[in-house]
């Protein structure tokens, strides 16, 4: 029996920059296809909020180099005024920019809007650098807490002991402020769920795989892997040695739950929503329920939310005495806003974890560096949701528009969640948002090759020229403007047994569609142009 999904799509909201609405009010739901006049002035407004709390914090940058020159000045610690003047500069200089193109992209009609919000975000993004630039051009990785006639801090040393100041510990106040946000928009409780960020996604995972080596696995022990997970850390449990990984019989939760009483693996890995070409779903809510009733022994099921950015409900953290939760996702993807500033990872863990993953994080070196969390977008948590939702629409309208095009269906699949042939498609329903993806192989596997699936990304390039249509040619997901790459998750024969299922296709286009509904007509005719050719 198909079981709701209870996926994340809670509204709230923390103090994150300046000029930032904190009202907890659901933003509209806009299905496939809906009209660009509903859809643009809430991305208008989104980016004008981006806008407001970039301003902030340029004006907050201002201050504390304002502050820190009067204590230095205050306690005879030498300061390099021009040097100063220079960041102070650059603040006023950012801040103008950016003013004038809010100003801009609020002033103009709907279609000069629309033309106007890539060009408005790439601003962002400079002012959001300057930001950081500023901000880290005077700090330390371990500052000092005292000192005579030498400056080796940034601040009012306001902060001292009992913090010691080495970044490696994750102590640093832009790495915290970015954990306070992620502990937010994931919705947990902070007094039972700690949230460290790490410097990737597979960082993230090899903090995890630090803490499972260490206290939950042993010599012999079995480890269960959902039929997909991410290739990479696939290869990275299949090279354990005296650990046995075993894939999934399949995608159902029975089939889940057969292997699960058959191996009695001490960690079960899954993934939400597969990064691969069919984008299999699997019932979480119903699978932990299962787990539950099975397990005669307390195992930790590691969860990777990459591809479904912050969306699973609270209530499925919940741990017991059958099951324990440990979550991770890349921060590369959704939830830097499609700004792609630096790789960044997140992983949340039962609070009673707290300082057994703390010692692990610093001891492995894999905290998020300072100034890529100064890079981290600040935003409050329904502008996420609203962002998330229309990408989710705008992925099911590129798909429905390539379903029906028989130029398409006559060489190949179209693959959504949200597509009736879909075999989770019932389970998508009950999405809040999910898939931004739409993906694409062909009936003839030859023609799945990877050249022959580059040479059609470089036609869809071409075709899309001609009507003015946004798209890029590039690996990863989760951007505003549209990207396309032909997906290849092994590269050599050694590799290729790490491909999930033995059904699946390694090699395949990948769309990931973006936040461009005004642009989905033109990049749909592309797409279609270049795989019929």
């Amino acid at each position: 029996m198909t079981r709701s999904i209870a996926w994340h799509d809670g509204m709230t909201g923390g103090d994150h920059g300046a000029g930032v609405t904190t009202d907890n009010v659901a933003a509209p739901r806009f299905g496939a296809g809906a009209p660009l006049g509903e859809v643009l002035p809430e991305q208008v407004s989104d980016l004008s909020e981006q806008f407001d709390g970039c301003l902030f914090q340029l004006r907050a940058a201002r201050r504390e180099i304002e502050e820190y020159a009067t204590y230095c000045t205050r306690n005879d610690l030498p300061v390099d005024e021009p040097v100063l003047a220079q960041l102070i500069a650059a603040t006023h200089q950012v801040g103008m920019r950016l003013t004038r193109q809010q100003r801009a992209l609020l002033a103009a009609s709907t279609p000069n809007a629309a033309d106007l919000l890539s060009a408005s975000e790439s601003i962002l993004r400079f002012g959001l650098a300057t930001l950081a630039y500023v901000r880290h051009s005077l700090d330390w990785t371990a500052k000092s807490y005292g000192q005579s006639a030498q400056v080796q801090f940034f601040g009012t040393q306001a902060e001292s002991w009992p913090t010691i100041h080495y970044d490696r510990n994750g102590t640093h106040t832009s790495v915290l402020r970015v954990e306070r946000q992620l502990v937010e928009l994931l919705d947990l409780p902070p007094d039972r769920w700690g949230v460290g960020v790490t410097s990737s996604g597979m960082a993230a995972y090899t903090w995890i795989e630090a803490f499972l080596l260490r206290d939950r696995l042993r010599a012999g022990d079995t480890v269960l892997l959902a039929p997909y997970i991410y290739y990479e850390t696939a290869q990275q449990l299949h090279a354990l040695p005296d650990i046995r990984a075993e894939r999934a019989s399949g995608y159902a939760v029975e089939e889940i739950i057969a292997d699960v009483v058959r191996l009695r693996p001490k960690a079960i890995f899954v993934d939400p929503l597969a990064n691969n070409v069919r984008q299999r779903i699997l019932d979480l809510p119903e699978l932990f329920r299962r787990l539950r009733e099975v397990l005669t022994e307390r195992c930790t099921v590691v969860v990777d939310g990459t591809m479904t950015g912050a969306s699973l409900q609270p209530e499925l953290f919940a741990a017991d005495d059958r099951l324990e939760l440990v979550y991770y996702e890349s921060c590369t993807k959704y939830l830097q806003l499609g700004m792609d500033f630096a790789l960044a990872g997140l992983v949340a863990y039962p609070i009673e974890l707290a300082e057994r993953m703390d010692m692990l994080r610093r001891n492995t070196g894999l905290v998020l560096a300072r100034h890529n969390a100064e890079l981290f977008p600040r935003y409050q948590i329904p502008l996420h949701r609203r962002r998330m939702r229309r990408i989710w629409a705008n992925a099911e309208q590129l798909a429905r528009l390539l379903h029906a095009d028989p130029r398409v269906t006559a060489a190949g699949v179209v693959y959504h969640p949200a597509l009736p042939h879909h075999p989770d498609s019932r389970l998508a329903t009950d999405l809040p948002y999910g898939s931004g993806i739409v993906t694409f192989v062909y009936h003839d596997r030859v023609r799945n090759e990877w050249d022959n699936l580059d040479a059609v990304v470089d036609r869809i390039l071409v075709r899309a020229r001609t009507r003015g249509t946004q798209v890029t040619k590039g690996v990863s997901f989760g951007y505003s403007v549209p990207r396309v790459w032909a997906q290849s998750v092994s590269t050599t024969e050694e590799e290729y047994k790490y491909v999930p299922v033995p059904d699946d296709e390694p090699r395949f286009l990948r769309l990931s569609v973006g936040d461009r509904v005004h642009q989905l007509d033109g990049l749909a005719e592309a797409i279609a142009e270049a795989i019929a050719e």
